[in-house]
């Protein structure tokens, strides 16, 4: 398949809709059309920063706007003067509902900008959590609908509070054409863009997420609504998903409970396993992102893993070497074969409580190793500390070629694993 262009998508994109409105004597109301079935949102990646970029259209006239994901962030944050200038975005006033729903009553009281407006302050996770000042604004943001193969040319809107913030701070640290971070919490689900683009049509609340590992093959996908979700040649990846709790989060993140850490089918030991429970004081636990590239450990989990996973690799002629900064674990491919899920080293399998039954959600070889020459793979988990509020982070490294489902209503996690050795990936097109 040929390797495709974003803005190649949205032009072709935007063409056929302009095309589809000069044939009609009237443009049809959003209200008016046929009732979507679900949404999305094709993304990239950013080979550079290694951060992944969701396409939106937002204002009037609609402008493209690429947003860096943050799975945990909890609300839409734009550098608005770096977009084309809209008829439609509004300032919201400090004494509004909305900035009181937003802010809370007494919050938002002390956070009236200069001309009245409702002030926000956004964080910037990939600028070492810098805080970027903005207002808080209303616009009209615009996504294409989808019948769970292909993305279609009707596009729905929806009015969408966001943060309009200062773009010096907000856009320090994101990939190159990043505008802003689009953050898919749920700790505000009133400025969540899943949250409300469901509300809206009366979806379920639930969104999809398959981040890609490269754009070799087209985008991965971001899908709003609920399935199904079909791959090239048919499958549907929900069929594929098991379920298992969402973890309770104070800032509205996502964590999942872990049970157990498995090295090729045996528990790890030699760790504090309370660490794998979050505390009274939110403290521990495990937590899925995107804003994090690789994944992170506490100290003792990540000796204790580290020490069997080195073992394990040594049992399979898998030569370590001197390791390669930030990594702490690194091998010679010398002896090293291929699958489809990657290369074939010591499988991470962790165990997760599902429907009466344990769950594994296994970590291969393709995104538990990051290849850092011809020579060099490491694994790709680094040193958290001991004071790192989550215990083990699974990031954007552990997630590629993974589909993840957020199902808000029920709480819960759908997830397949790797799909590689099914044939399939998060790198395709999904053609209009």
């Amino acid at each position: 398949m040929a390797s495709a262009s974003k803005s190649q998508y949205f032009h072709f994109s935007n063409l056929v809709l302009f095309i589809i409105l000069l044939s009609s004597k009237n443009i049809i109301a959003a209200q008016d059309q046929k009732p979507p079935q679900a949404f999305y949102i094709p993304i990239t990646k950013d080979s550079k920063t290694l951060q992944y970029l969701a396409s939106i259209q937002i204002g009037t006239p609609p402008a493209t706007v690429d947003a860096v994901i943050d799975l945990g962030g909890q609300f839409l944050s734009l550098a608005c003067d770096k977009y084309n200038s809209s008829t439609t975005r509004r300032s919201v006033p400090c004494d509004s509902s909305e900035c009181k729903t937003v802010l809370g009553h007494a919050q938002s009281k002390k956070r009236c900008g200069s001309n009245d407006t409702c002030s926000l302050s956004s964080f910037n996770p990939f600028n070492k959590n810098a805080v970027a000042a903005g207002e808080l604004s209303d616009e009209i943001v615009a996504v294409h609908s989808t019948d769970g193969t292909a993305s279609l040319p009707a596009t729905y809107s929806t009015h969408l509070v966001f943060s309009c913030a200062d773009s010096n701070s907000l856009l320090k640290g994101l990939a190159k054409g990043g505008n802003g971070i689009l953050g898919l919490g749920r700790k505000t689900p009133q400025m969540s863009l899943p949250t409300k683009l469901s509300s809206a049509y009366n979806l379920p609340p639930k969104f999809a997420l398959c981040v890609p590992s490269s754009n070799e093959y087209g985008f991965g996908d971001l899908f709003v609504g609920g399935g199904p979700y079909l791959f090239p040649g048919g499958n549907d990846a929900s069929k594929g998903l098991v379920y298992t709790p969402l973890a309770e989060s104070s800032e509205g993140e996502y964590f999942v409970y872990v049970k157990a850490i498995k090295i090729d089918k045996r528990v790890v030991h030699n760790f504090d396993t309370s660490l794998l429970a979050i505390n009274q004081k939110g403290i521990g636990g495990t937590k899925i992102s995107t804003a994090t590239p690789f994944g992170v450990l506490h100290s003792s989990i990540y000796k204790a893993v580290v020490g069997d996973f080195v073992k394990r690799a040594a049992a399979r002629n898998i030569t370590r070497v001197t390791p390669v900064a930030p990594f702490g674990a690194c091998f010679s491919t010398k002896n090293l074969h291929w699958t489809k899920a990657g290369p074939r080293v010591p499988v991470i399998d962790l165990e997760l409580p599902g429907n009466m039954v344990s769950l594994n959600w296994r970590i291969e070889g393709a995104n538990s190793m990051v290849r850092v020459n011809k020579y060099v793979l490491c694994l790709g988990f680094v040193d958290g500390g001991s004071k790192a509020k989550a215990s083990i982070v699974l990031g954007g490294h552990q997630l590629e070629d993974n589909f993840l489902e957020f199902d808000l209503s029920r709480t819960m996690l759908g997830f397949t694993s790797s799909l590689l050795p099914r044939d399939e990936t998060c790198s395709h097109v999904r053609n209009l």
